[in-house]
């Protein structure tokens, strides 16, 4: 076994006379122990061999190791390789050996190079170092022997290294991956937002469209209006004349109705047994069949009429105790309903004003076959249903002298009305 003491007195640094003068060391001037860390570590390989093929033949040839060792070798001694070399160092370094210029020591130095290796600095600061004025041969030593170990540590750490650069390619690839997606989602998400704000501002296009047609429109119709208005000064005064005269007729219907009401109150003592006049001695006949003067429970079918007063129809005939019916006369209402409708009601008016021929005939047909009672108004209005529904109620209680002629032809026509 080789002695510890043994071990260590190898490892110091050799003793040498510190040299004088400033002037920087050559390479050949180096220690030649450390001319394989200069030119392995401070030259890449493409710089070397760029420079070898400057004076060297054919290095191509060569393979990088090979090359490697020819430069160690030729760089012991001063020729035209290891000029090229010192060159190429002088230039490439050039801010490492000016920061080192302040160092006066080996000391100094020592602290400068043991800075550049923790800060991993290391390529520029070894050619600095080594080749300073003031670096002695046990700086030399020691520096190469650093450098040694530093490149064991690079090498046994190249492992790890290869190991982290592929854990971090596979990771590099996996976010690639999931990038990609991120950036497919993003793409169809924006293609997506971007055809729906497409239709949103085609469609608020249109509204707008819409809006500018409507204002138009309306600012066209308000022009109309206002024409008219200028056109028509009294229009407002006849549509309150118009609402004076439906309130008026109105008021006309439902005072004939009190009349044939009255009417009927003061004939009822005329009927009675006990009256004194003879029935024969009196202006008008008594009818065979009288009947009670109330038409509660009486259908009243109105065909015809205007549209705005069948309100009003209703009234009139449910205030004189009837049931009302209606039908337009074939506007709207099927002819076909007509029938069911004739053969539905007791008493009928037909305001022959405002229905078709067809159904003009086909109520006067059927009051005549079956003899049901129906008075035909020629102007359609409310108050003359309200004389039809009066000529009605008097036809309850009794018949004029002519119609009792006319009976039998069915040819009775009254001022205004026609009854059959």
């Amino acid at each position: 076994m080789i002695p510890i003491t043994l071990v260590k007195e190898s490892f110091k640094p050799a003793s040498a006379s510190p040299r004088s003068g400033t002037r920087r060391l050559r390479l050949w001037e180096i220690s030649s122990a450390c001319h394989c860390a200069i030119i392995g570590v401070c030259l890449p390989i493409s710089v070397l061999r760029r420079l070898a093929g400057k004076v060297l033949v054919n290095p191509a040839a060569v393979d990088d190791y090979a090359l490697h060792a020819k430069a160690v070798q030729i760089a012991t001694h001063r020729n035209p390789f290891s000029k090229v070399i010192q060159a190429e160092l002088e230039t490439r370094y050039v801010a490492e050996i000016q920061a080192l210029r302040k160092c006066s020591d080996a000391p100094a130095l020592a602290a400068a190079w043991q800075e550049a290796v923790a800060t991993g600095q290391v390529a520029g600061a070894l050619w600095a170092v080594l080749s300073h004025p003031a670096c002695d041969a046990g700086l030399s030593e020691a520096v190469g022997q650093q450098m040694h170990m530093l490149q064991h540590q690079a090498g046994a750490g190249m492992h790890l290294d290869v190991a982290r650069f592929h854990a971090l390619q596979e990771e590099n690839a996996a976010l690639a991956h999931a990038l990609a997606k991120a950036q497919q989602r993003c793409e169809q998400i924006t293609q997506e937002k971007s055809t729906k704000i497409a239709q949103q501002e085609a469609q608020l296009v249109r509204l707008r469209a819409e809006i500018i047609g409507r204002d138009s429109e309306l600012t066209t119709l308000q022009t109309e209006l206002e024409t008219l208005r200028r056109s028509q000064p009294d229009q407002a005064a006849r549509l309150r004349l118009e609402r004076q005269l439906r309130y008026q007729e109105e008021r006309c219907a439902r005072l004939s109705l009190e009349n044939a009401r009255l009417t009927k109150a003061l004939a009822t003592p005329l009927l009675s047994p006990a009256a004194p006049v003879h029935a024969a001695q009196a202006s008008i006949p008594v009818a065979a069949d009288t009947p009670e003067a109330s038409l509660s429970g009486q259908r009243i079918l109105c065909v015809g009429g205007r549209e705005h007063a069948v309100v009003i129809y209703r009234q009139l005939i449910e205030q004189a105790g009837g049931k009302f019916l209606h039908h337009d006369g074939g506007v709207e209402d099927r002819l076909g309903q007509l029938d069911s409708a004739l053969g539905a009601a007791d008493l009928v008016i037909c305001q022959t004003g405002c229905i078709s021929h067809n159904a003009y005939w086909r109520v006067k047909d059927h009051c005549k076959r079956t003899g049901k009672r129906c008075s035909f108004v020629e102007t359609p209005s409310v108050a003359g249903l309200a004389r039809g529904l009066r000529r009605l109620l008097a036809d309850v209680l009794v018949v004029p002298t002519d119609d009792v002629q006319n009976a039998t032809t069915g040819s009775t026509m009254t001022t205004g009305l026609q009854q059959t």
